[in-house]
């Protein structure tokens, strides 16, 4: 650029790759036209990369903050601070901890929730009200998307007087937090919806066309994984109201990157497997912690890649809860995986056939039964000799081990074993029948509390 004509720019000319724009404006007019576009194409620029990000939130915050002169916040429906403009020194406890903690924490929604249902229509999209744990007067706008509640605006006044001219405002600054909201966010919103659909048509089977599988399935941009998990989260023991939106943001931090609903109660997560051998990965402790807080359980089931075959994982995956409640061996656990339950499971699928005439020892090998009936006869323990032979693959060393006892008593109970079932335990069919009938044993005594020996219901010999 050249403040008018020069023979210095001569030599310019001949070069390919040189650009030369010549002015009839002087030096210094020049550069403060040069300097007033460039600084208008930089904030231009830059306010479009706002607009695209979560600061294009902020700025309304701000700006909302700038006309109404108190605290300013927007929350997810997870209670997750996405943007806000809060005074250092406003005295507010609940305000205090989202600028500390980006989030609030469960006990302080529960506060916030409680206080709304003492309103008179505690679900109108607007809310105001004074708290009775901060004494500050709480103005909530809500907004929807299809019905759901994707996020919060939320002014605060300092003090329990009402002011019709906030109220107002905030009304105004809400609706354009809602064009904004769900202009940059309607296509994850709709998504989340789809998703509830989707898989509700999975499990109960009305979905099966494959092309039109296929169709929905590209509508839903997180349903693009090759291989699923599907996970239970149950709520069955929990007597308390399900804050779902906050507990689902939680998994979600736990299980990224899966589609996650509510399904009868329950949520449902169809998380994502990178590979047919990858395992699945995830913090069990503060899983852990999740599931304590709530009084729930977590299943994980089987994995696979067809999606038409969530109907049979998910009732294996919600049979694991039930079984795995009674059959866990430490009563701590709330985190289950389907492999420790499919066998009771397939159990307890012949349980609700009645070719068995309710009783369930017709499952059984009848060795195993003779050998329980020997010992409740005699008082010996060749049953539990039995279990832990059989479960150490018949290695005397090893179960003499945990018996505490020496290898020949072993032996001689061996033996004796197989002087009562009539037959050698080397057979291999049946030492697999033998292990089947003590988990059918375990399943009635411990599920269905009945003891097989005296509910049978053939003769005696």
């Amino acid at each position: 650029m050249s403040a008018g004509d020069s023979e210095e720019l001569t030599p310019l000319l001949s070069q390919k790759n040189a650009n030369i724009f010549i002015f009839s404006l002087s030096l210094i007019p020049l550069y403060n036209k040069v300097q007033q576009v460039l600084s208008s194409y930089i904030k231009w620029t830059e306010e479009l990369r706002e607009i695209l990000s979560e600061k294009g939130i902020q700025k309304l915050a701000e700006k909302g903050y700038e006309m109404l002169k108190n605290p300013v916040v927007i929350l997810n429906m997870g209670f997750k601070m996405l943007a806000g403009c809060v005074p250092e020194d406003f005295d507010d406890v609940f305000l205090q901890e989202l600028v500390k903690n980006g989030f609030l924490s469960y006990e302080t929604v529960c506060s916030l929730v409680e206080e709304e249902t003492r309103l008179t229509n505690p679900f109108a999209p607007q809310l105001e009200y004074v708290s009775s744990c901060t004494g500050n007067r709480t103005i909530i706008r809500r907004i929807y998307y299809n019905g759901n509640l994707v996020a919060r605006v939320i002014v605060t006044l300092r003090g329990p007087d009402a002011e019709e001219y906030y109220s107002f405002l905030t009304f105004e600054l809400a609706e354009y937090v809602q064009r904004y909201f769900l202009s940059s966010t309607t296509s994850h919103y709709a998504a989340n919806t789809e998703i509830a659909a989707f898989i509700a048509d999975l499990i109960e089977r009305r979905l099966m066309d494959q092309e039109e599988l296929e169709h929905r399935q590209k509508l839903i941009p997180a349903m693009t994984f090759k291989y699923y998990h599907t996970l239970v989260m149950s709520f069955e023991e929990r007597k308390k109201a399900i804050p779902w939106n906050y507990a689902i943001s939680q998994i979600e931090q736990i299980f990224p990157q899966s589609c996650i609903t509510v399904y009868k109660n329950d949520i449902i997560i169809l998380a994502k497997k990178t590979s047919h051998n990858a395992r699945l990965e995830f913090d069990r402790e503060k899983l852990m912690e999740i599931l304590k807080f709530y009084d729930a359980y977590m299943a994980i089931g089987n994995y696979s890649k067809f999606l038409t075959s969530l109907h049979p994982i998910y009732v294996q995956t919600k049979a694991t809860i039930r079984l795995c409640k009674v059959f866990r061996t430490n009563p701590e656990e709330r985190i289950f995986y389907y492999e420790e339950a499919s066998i009771y499971h397939a159990i307890d699928l012949c349980a609700d056939n009645d070719y068995h005439n309710g009783n369930l020892i017709y499952l059984c090998h009848p060795a195993l039964i003779t050998i329980k009936r020997y010992d409740k006869k005699y008082s010996t323990d060749l049953t539990n000799t039995l279990y832990v032979y059989l479960t150490n693959n018949c290695n005397t060393v090893k179960a003499a081990k945990l018996m505490y006892v020496h290898r020949n008593t072993l032996y001689n109970k061996i033996n004796k074993i197989e002087e009562l079932i009539g037959q050698s335990l080397e057979n291999s069919l049946l030492r697999e029948r033998i292990l089947f009938s003590f988990h059918v044993i375990e399943y009635q005594e411990k599920y269905m509390l009945e003891d097989p020996l005296v509910l049978k219901r053939f003769l005696d010999d």
